[in-house]
């Protein structure tokens, strides 16, 4: 098997554009969390939103370069600029590849749904009327295709290896990645440009993860309102973002000399066949997820160095992924310092993972572990090393990202420093 390597990072988040202020800004515990005056409007249990608020199409590019993207959904939008940022980082000359060696798989869970709301309420008089026929353009048939930013940047890029996107709910990040691993590791591709984008936030997708109690609800601050593991938390932060990684065979990023911020060594995701949205919280089937990642890997629980896990704030999910850890780990998981990034940037939903795994990317960069902030009250079973509210400065050199999705999809990717 060919070994897989990351070599370039773009990411637009509620925490910085860029990786270098994003990392920044997570290593110093920053919340993005803000109330939402739509939110309050429609009369909602949450409040409270994780928002891209600096964000400037025409700062990274005119937009016609990608078929008048300043048009597009902010999720197309996001994805390209994340995209390019990546191939940027990554120093492609691609003049220099073979077209069917590049490949791309990009995720979504909502896609174009603020365009498609839009447009109804466009229509409808914001719902007060029947639908009224009229021509919408071709932009809203390109916000419902999921697969949309991805056919950009191929086109962009002349990326002709293969070009997939799906949807496996808040694991999709991660997924694809895993399917990006697999490409390069077969040898189907040498390069794929992997990643997730996400722009939820619009009343249709509120008043959907409202209406199931999903989103915070925690009496607080809106900047505390994410809380993981913490005994007070009720609920996540629905936020946006998008990231997107280069990740390459190895021998081919050494030949031309790249940048290589980690090797992929490990991959696992199952299902937990369980329920839509409520999880089994002895964890067993992430456990399961992690230690097929650990045998792929070849490396014991004691070499995981730190964990990113997927601490949404809810009072299931962060049970779950306690006791998933005790029982993959053992006595181990005492000692692994493990953080949430949603304590800061909420929950972009595909993005989360990606968002996720940039962060652990620059943990392993940088030698300093995020932070989970707004712990404040320790719950008795959720009695792990959660890095509570301040950076811990820790040589990385092996990491764990997990991350559960809608439906019992539950997945863990393994990263290593590569060291010359």
């Amino acid at each position: 098997m060919k070994r897989v390597v990351i070599t370039g990072i773009g990411i637009v988040a509620p925490g910085g554009i860029g990786k270098e202020e994003f990392w920044q800004n997570i290593t110093q515990g920053h919340s993005f969390t803000t109330s939402d005056s739509e939110m309050e409007a429609l009369g909602l249990n949450s409040k409270v939103v994780c928002r891209v608020t600096n964000f400037n199409l025409a700062d990274y590019c005119t937009g016609e370069e990608f078929e008048s993207l300043q048009k597009q959904d902010r999720f197309v939008q996001f994805g390209v600029v994340a995209g390019q940022a990546a191939i940027e980082d990554a120093g492609l000359v691609l003049e220099q590849e073979s077209p069917e060696s590049l490949g791309i798989v990009l995720s979504s869970c909502t896609g174009g749904t603020q365009t498609a709301q839009r447009q109804f309420e466009v229509l409808s008089d914001f719902g007060q009327q029947s639908l009224k026929h009229k021509p919408v353009g071709e932009n809203f048939y390109n916000s419902g295709m999921f697969n949309y930013p991805a056919s950009l940047l191929a086109r962009k890029y002349g990326f002709q290896g293969p070009c997939a996107s799906l949807s496996t709910g808040c694991a999709a990040g991660l997924d694809a990645l895993g399917i990006s691993f697999g490409l390069i590791q077969s040898g189907e591709a040498e390069v794929v440009l992997t990643g997730a984008a996400e722009a939820p936030l619009i009343g249709l997708n509120y008043a959907i993860l409202d209406i199931i109690g999903c989103l915070s609800v925690t009496e607080c601050e809106p900047e505390k309102a994410s809380r993981p593991f913490d005994a007070k938390r009720a609920g996540f932060v629905i936020g946006e973002a998008s990231a997107v990684l280069v990740v390459e065979e190895m021998e081919h990023a050494l030949a031309r000399g790249a940048h290589i911020y980690a090797e992929v060594i490990g991959f696992s995701s199952l299902s937990s066949a369980y329920h839509m949205v409520e999880l089994p919280v002895h964890g067993v089937v992430m456990a399961t997820v992690i230690e097929r990642s650990l045998h792929m890997a070849n490396i014991a629980p004691e070499d995981i160095d730190y964990i990113n896990t997927h601490g949404t704030s809810t009072q299931q999910n962060d049970l779950f992924d306690t006791n998933s850890f005790k029982k993959a780990f053992g006595e181990k998981a005492y000692q692994i310092p493990i953080s949430s990034t949603k304590s800061m940037v909420g929950h972009s939903l595909s993005a989360a993972s990606m968002v996720a795994t940039v962060a652990t990317l620059g943990a392993m960069e940088l030698s300093v572990i995020p932070p989970t902030i707004n712990y404040e009250f320790p719950d008795p079973e959720c009695d792990l090393d959660y890095v509570p509210n301040v950076a811990r400065h820790k040589d990385v050199q092996t990491a764990m990202v997990t991350a559960s999705g809608f439906g019992g999809i539950h997945t863990a990717a393994i990263f290593r420093k590569y060291l010359n």
